[in-house]
């Protein structure tokens, strides 16, 4: 699965670095049931609704540290 996470300003301001790092471990612990292809990108238009992650092509709004692990291990398993 790959998770891109926006790294705009919006987004910024509302904690994408934590939640990157987060996932950083999250992968870095191989606690994930598959892979994730985890990279960075710039404004993906729903600045106001930020943090925006990409979930393959799934887009998701209002990401935060205390959501971001549970919304990817939801979307894991659904596409087992």
């Amino acid at each position: 699965m790959k998770v891109t996470v926006c790294i705009g300003s919006g987004c910024h301001v509302k904690g994408a670095r934590k939640i990157i790092a987060l996932l950083q471990r999250l992968i870095a612990e191989g606690s994930l049931p598959c892979e994730l292809e985890l990279e960075a990108c710039f404004c993906q238009g729903r600045c106001t609704e930020g943090v925006v992650i990409r979930l393959n092509d799934e887009i998701i709004t209002g990401v935060s540290t205390e959501n971001v692990e549970a919304l990817v291990r939801e979307r894991l398993a659904d596409d087992r």
